[in-house]
């Protein structure tokens, strides 16, 4: 599947840009899918929010399933490994990628919009009315009109509708009691820990230890996990496992390498160390998971 008409877009893969870099803050991207597809994994810089305009789609994240129909947003925090899946024919969704920069050290009501993705899958915003679901769809046509007529000043016309997005959807949040923001998340915040960020990603299979990710962001070890478990939402070895696992379903999903060198590719014991891990966290062995979402 591959986006049409929006030019300012790029997809991005589990290969990391040099030096973990996208070239520009601010993704718009209009998907139009005429035939379902199979389950692809990705990873990314950005945060990611989006939504289904017409049909429909599978979203999957570690600790989360579900099907996105019509009206129905996703968030995704930087670098969060996840899947899509598009389940109906002549499916179109839209989707923004962009760097914190973009809203800064922006509140939404008393509490920092970055909260929206560093709170956990089963948290974050989602649809959950029918006011919500028309709300979503309106910004959705304003979003077809602007791509289609592309007058002067569209693309800040389509960042104006952006914010308006993250205004519904924190509208409609129901807030977790667990939510914690002692300062807020800001938007250079992300760029501290973003070196150790990089190291994870730029080889997966490597045990990135903690002191050695600390070193690359310039802080101590203590105040290195503090920040990075705020601004990423995960403990740093929870992040490395995630990452780490998330290189074994792309490699199940896109090549018939066998579990033993999968788990060797991806710093694992062996393929019953692999083995054992992926059940716990996705549910199903290595094979079952190929055989499911290839077929």
């Amino acid at each position: 599947m591959k986006p049409t008409r929006l030019q300012d877009w790029r997809l991005f893969d589990l290969e990391v840009p040099p030096a973990g870099k996208i070239e520009y803050p601010f993704h718009v991207g209009l998907w139009e899918a005429p035939e379902p597809t199979a389950l692809a994994m990705d990873v990314h810089q950005g945060l990611e929010i989006g939504f289904v305009l017409k049909g429909r789609m599978e979203r999957h994240f570690e600790e989360l399933v579900f099907v996105a129909r019509p009206g129905d947003i996703h968030i995704c925090s930087a670098w969060e490994p996840h899947g899509w899946r598009v389940a109906e024919p002549d499916t179109v969704s839209v989707v923004f990628i962009f760097l914190p920069e973009v809203m800064d050290n922006e509140l939404v009501r008393d509490v920092p919009w970055l909260s929206f993705f560093t709170a956990p899958p089963r948290d974050r915003p989602r649809t959950r009315s029918q006011e919500m679901r028309r709300s979503v769809l309106a910004l959705g046509e304003l979003i077809g009109q602007e791509d289609h007529e592309r007058r002067r000043g569209w693309m800040a016309a389509m960042r104006a509708l952006f914010f308006q997005l993250i205004v519904v959807a924190d509208r409609y949040w129901e807030r977790p009691h667990s939510l914690a923001v002692p300062g807020g998340v800001s938007a250079s915040v992300f760029s501290r820990v973003l070196p150790a960020v990089i190291l994870v990603h730029n080889d997966p299979g490597r045990d990135v230890k903690l002191a050695a990710a600390a070193a690359a962001c310039q802080l101590h070890r203590s105040r290195f996990s503090a920040i990075f478990q705020q601004t990423m939402g995960v403990t740093f070895g929870q992040f490395r496992r995630r990452a780490r696992l998330a290189r074994v379903a792309h490699l199940l999903l896109t090549s018939e390498l066998p579990v033993e060198s999968i788990a060797d590719r991806t710093g694992f014991v062996d393929g019953s160390h692999l083995h054992r891990t992926f059940v716990r966290y996705y549910g199903r062995t290595p094979g079952e998971y190929r055989a499911l979402h290839r077929g």
